[in-house]
């Protein structure tokens, strides 16, 4: 029997088959993606370590322009605070076609040309906008880039690979705090600026090192089915020709049945172009909003819950500003201030190694350690008060530097938990905003309270008692834990 259909019934579309190959970056996992895990690492020591030098630059600007506190103190919580909207920046910039490589390049050359001008800085609203608003955003684009472009270097061996660039944080913390406190006693604060401007431009050579990958084709397993399809149906005989089958006398069947009622004129795994762009691109579209955007987030508690706990653990991310003033207003020199914000760093490198090993090894609740690394904070900041020596004062660091490393180690972790694992990139990235704001306000209004008490017990008064609302906070994140709200 002969499947027969006449032109002048039906004009049979022309099938476009798509079949455009998908690319995929591939991780070598090695070779020079361990210079790039070199140049993320010195990345992290040039940032984290101009961050962590933040109270001894605030020593000598109030020296330097004898301004009040709460706006010189402007300066450093604007640096601290711009870290984490890079983010932002850098998705623009890839948006518009430039390379990670570029984008660091070029923030290393705006930090270093805005640092050389801060020297020539005439008073302090200029040093707000050169060293404060200019370095703080480039070093937080370059920062957040060089990290990304680590991650797509390693697949396999990541963990590895971040955790050796993340060690940078801590070796930048321990080592420009010793060199910065040197540089102002022996060149000033001026020249010093001038020579941040070299350490920064530094972040260029880093940048040139982080060569991008070359994308490879990879066929998808949509494609290749889609493709064996269109050969079945083009190797069948469906208009002229006789059907050798039974299997093939179906298909042309159901093929004019079809045919004559107006429905689709060709079997589901043939696509016309239209069909494609009407049907499968809305979903496609939908799916990725979903991907970056899952609105059920702002239906659960428990995230309204840490959002608000991570507000009061903010307060307690300021305490390295303060620290080495108060230090020096108690009669210890500037290079005992500078040797416990070393050692605040050095802490830091500690706590990271130990929250994995509480966490992956021995299991014990990352609630019940973001309540003790609160609870390490407030009662830090309390002691503080009673501090005379640099003995005193360098436990109160080292209190303190644990808990805020613990807290910012188990963000992620805790979103992860409460949310699950597809809403850690837009759970995160609201987290990281609401931070970075909280870190410019807190500072600013500590500020304002120190000239308006004129000491500095008050600002640590202030500190302990709002970390100690967030302990009240992570209690409700315990028991939400406890009830089967989220699991780990």
């Amino acid at each position: 029997m002969l499947c027969r259909m006449r032109k002048r019934d039906v004009k049979t579309p022309k099938v476009e088959v798509v079949n455009q190959p998908e690319t995929e970056i591939q991780p070598p996992d090695g070779g020079w993606g361990w210079v790039v895990c070199l140049a993320c690492f010195l990345t992290n020591c040039t940032v984290h370590g101009t961050t962590s030098i933040n109270g001894i630059i605030l020593i000598e600007l109030l020296y330097l322009f004898n301004d009040s506190f709460s706006k010189t103190t402007i300066v450093c919580s604007i640096i601290a605070g711009t870290a984490m909207f890079g983010g932002p920046l850098v998705s623009i910039a890839l948006m518009f076609k430039a390379s990670h490589r570029q984008i660091i390049m070029f923030g290393g050359i705006i930090a270093a040309a805005s640092a050389v001008a801060s020297s020539f800085a005439p008073n302090i609203e200029t040093l707000i906008f050169t060293f404060g608003i200019l370095v703080g955003f480039s070093l937080a684009v370059s920062y957040f880039t060089v990290n990304v472009i680590l991650g797509q270097y390693f697949l396999k061996k990541r963990a590895l690979a971040l955790g050796i660039a993340t060690s940078g944080n801590g070796f930048g913390s321990f080592m420009m705090n010793y060199l910065s406190t040197k540089a102002i006693s022996f060149y000033g604060m001026r020249c010093t600026f001038l020579l941040l401007g070299g350490l920064f431009l530094n972040l260029t050579v880093y940048g040139a090192l982080c060569r991008p990958l070359t994308k490879v084709i990879k066929q998808s397993p949509d494609i290749q089915n889609k493709r064996t399809s269109v050969d079945e149906m083009e190797g069948a005989p469906i208009l002229g020709f006789e059907a050798e089958n039974k299997e093939t006398r179906e298909k042309c069947d159901d093929f004019n049945r079809r045919i004559s009622e107006n429905i689709e004129p060709l079997p589901k795994t043939l696509r016309v172009r239209q069909s494609i762009t009407s049907e499968i691109m809305p979903n496609e579209i939908y799916n990725r909003k979903s991907n970056y955007c899952d609105a059920t987030i702002f239906k659960n508690k428990c995230f309204y819950l840490l959002l608000a706990t991570y507000t009061t653990h903010a307060v307690g991310d300021s305490f390295y500003i303060y620290l080495p003033v108060y230090a020096v207003s108690i009669g210890l020199s500037r290079e005992e201030a500078a040797l416990i914000m070393s050692i605040y760093g050095i802490i830091g490198i500690v706590s990271l190694l130990l929250i994995g090993i509480l966490v992956d090894i021995i299991h014990i609740p990352t609630s019940y350690l973001l309540t003790a690394a609160l609870s390490s904070m407030s009662i830090s900041a309390l002691l503080i008060t009673f501090c005379q020596s640099f003995e005193t004062l360098t436990l109160c660091a080292v209190m303190t530097s644990i808990g805020h490393h613990f807290g910012a180690s188990l963000r992620i972790v805790l979103i992860s938990a409460i949310l699950g694992r597809e809403n850690i990139t837009t759970a995160y990235s609201m987290l990281s905003m609401l931070l970075g704001a909280l870190y410019i306000i807190y500072p600013t209004i500590k500020g304002f309270v120190y000239d308006a008490a004129q000491q500095f017990f008050v600002i640590f008064y202030f500190d302990s008692a709002i970390v100690f609302v967030g302990v009240i906070l992570s209690c409700g994140i315990i028991y939400a834990q406890k009830t089967g709200k989220f699991v780990e």
